[in-house]
């Protein structure tokens, strides 16, 4: 088949102009010729002749600049639209003689991006539906296309394209040939996004991220009930190297297990609710991955001991679910984690064939010593939407605080931490604080101790870490303490009933020396064990371990 004939171009001007010129559209006009005949004109790209058009259009701007009746105008729509990954010459002349119009060539540049040219053309195509069928094709297409973008994006992101990239060299040059290591990937999943100083669940989601970034994992996280989260929370992670998978790239975690199948070398799924949704799927997406079951700590446990304290029957029903679910999410992975001694005696006597690891979170020390001689106030600090947090708090303000207000109306309790309900009315002497940015400068310069009046829980309490590891005395239930293997040293910090507490809280109100004694030793012994650098190798050993065969 034989090209089309291209007149060669001449050096003279035709009268007109080029106006418009895309990947998808001519526009301009041409004056007609001696015999008054519309002029006849062929489009080039690349010297290619791509179409002909007749410029025979009404243009009332030509009639009113004297240009006759103004029917001198061409609007072309190119039939098949010019590739945005190539650059194009646009050239328009006259057929006759190949006279070039003014404003011709245009040049249009290659370009990578979604630029103005395309998504107009989408808008065009997509608004020039008219029936259903053709909504649906059209939509069909677009969904095909922004599947394969989304796999593709997800192929890069996992690795995956340099990963294939490296086996075909492999393949050709054989196995000697330098390839440079392949950084093992994490996932961590969560309901939310942890939050730096929010509560003893992020604090150790980010201790346990951090641990893996040390250990060589290049670490990222997923929030399953929020894939939409604040743009600050997600900058702040992106600072310490992690990367937060979110929408518009994936609408699930689902998603994201299926279209980065592969890819990851560890799963770590953050307490039951997730473990028990995500693990059968992160077991069929991504085979190879070692998968870790997180308790933060055993709900079962937490939910029985409301269930005594409230005299709920159905709270015992959902606690037997709850234990079942756990014991189960801990049979099927290859390591659970837990950060408490107690509950990991637990989960080896419960499920004896699962691998149980005991692994803290690293709780910063503090380094200046509190001076207690001028302190007056009482904290008790957490996170009230927590059931257990909320009834010690309502616990210790009605049957506990007024005695000790009583001797010293000076003294003031403070109610320190997020989601505490307005509508609450407290005696005298409480004052709420909420949440505080800044634990150490709010609280831990201010008060002689702080309290932790549990009555039921489960797992290692967040706060109770931080006021120890802040040299601050906590007087604490021994639900509170569960899990710290506090020492003979450390006796006087516990007190389970109403009548101990007050008694416990006043000795020590008294007598700062005391108070100064017990702080230091509080933090030492949890130093030992709630650091960094003990949290990393306990990790370590517990990813070593799911790793043997069973």
């Amino acid at each position: 088949m034989t090209e089309p004939y291209v007149v060669p171009a001449r050096p003279t001007v035709l009268p007109g102009y080029l106006d418009i010129a895309t990947r998808r559209r001519i526009v301009g006009w041409a004056q007609a010729g001696e015999s008054g005949e519309p002029a006849a004109l062929q489009v080039l790209d690349n010297g290619r002749l791509i179409a002909r058009v007749i410029a025979n259009q009404h243009r009332p701007d030509l009639k009113q600049a004297g240009f006759g009746d103004g029917r001198f105008g061409f609007d072309l729509l190119i039939p098949a639209p010019l590739s945005a990954h190539e650059r194009h010459i646009i050239q328009v002349r006259r057929e006759a003689d190949g006279t070039e119009l003014i404003g011709s060539p245009v040049v249009l540049e290659a370009t990578g991006t979604f630029d103005d040219d395309l998504r107009d053309l989408l808008r065009q195509v997509a608004g020039g539906a008219q029936t259903n069928d053709e909504r649906e094709n059209i939509l069909a297409f677009l969904a095909q296309i922004a599947d394969d973008l989304l796999t593709d994006h997800a192929r890069a992101q996992g690795g995956q394209e340099q990963h294939d990239h490296y086996r075909r060299l492999a393949r050709r040059h054989g196995p000697e040939i330098d390839v440079k290591p392949r950084v093992p990937r994490a996932l961590l999943i969560d309901e939310h996004l942890p939050v730096a100083g929010h509560d003893a669940g992020s604090q150790a989601l980010l201790s346990h991220a951090r641990a893996l970034q040390a250990l060589g994992y290049d670490v990222s996280l997923v929030a399953a009930a929020d894939l939409s989260p604040p743009a600050g929370l997600q900058h702040a992670l992106e600072a310490e190297g992690f990367t937060s998978w979110r929408a518009p790239h994936y609408a699930s975690v689902e998603e994201i297990l299926r279209r980065q199948s592969g890819a990851f070398d560890l799963l770590y799924l953050h307490r039951i609710g997730t473990a028990s949704r995500y693990l059968s799927l992160a077991r069929h997406h991504q085979p190879g991955a070692t998968v870790l079951y997180s308790v933060a700590d055993l709900h079962h446990r937490r939910i029985s001991g409301q269930a005594e304290i409230e005299k709920r029957p159905e709270l015992h029903a959902l606690s037997r679910r709850t234990r079942l679910e756990e014991c189960t999410a801990a049979w099927q992975a290859d390591a659970v984690l837990t950060h408490s001694p107690t509950e990991a005696a637990w989960l080896r006597q419960a499920v004896p064939q699962a691998r149980v690891a005991c692994v803290p979170w690293a709780v910063r020390k503090r380094d200046r010593s509190p001076d207690f001689v001028a302190r007056r106030h009482i904290a008790f600090i957490g996170n009230y939407r927590h059931a257990p947090n909320l009834d010690a708090a309502i616990w210790f303000a009605r049957d506990i605080w007024p005695e000790l207000r009583a001797t010293d109306v000076e003294r003031e309790l403070w109610l320190v931490g997020p989601h505490l309900s307005p509508h609450l009315r407290w005696p005298e002497g409480v004052r709420v604080l909420g949440h505080v940015a800044d634990l150490e400068t709010s609280v831990f310069d201010h008060v002689r101790l702080t309290v932790a009046p549990l009555r039921y829980g489960a797992g290692i309490k967040g706060k109770v870490l931080e006021s120890l590891m802040a040299g601050i005395p906590c007087v604490m239930t021994p639900i509170a303490a569960e899990g710290l293997d506090l020492p003979p040293s450390l006796a006087p910090l516990l007190a389970e009933d109403a009548a101990s507490q007050s008694a416990r809280i006043s000795a020590l109100y008294a007598d700062s020396d005391a108070c100064h004694t017990l702080g230091q030793a509080a933090q030492a012994h949890v130093a030992c064990t709630f650091s960094a650098d003990h949290t990393q190798a306990a990790l370590r050993r517990a990813i070593l371990t799911a790793r043997q065969p069973r």
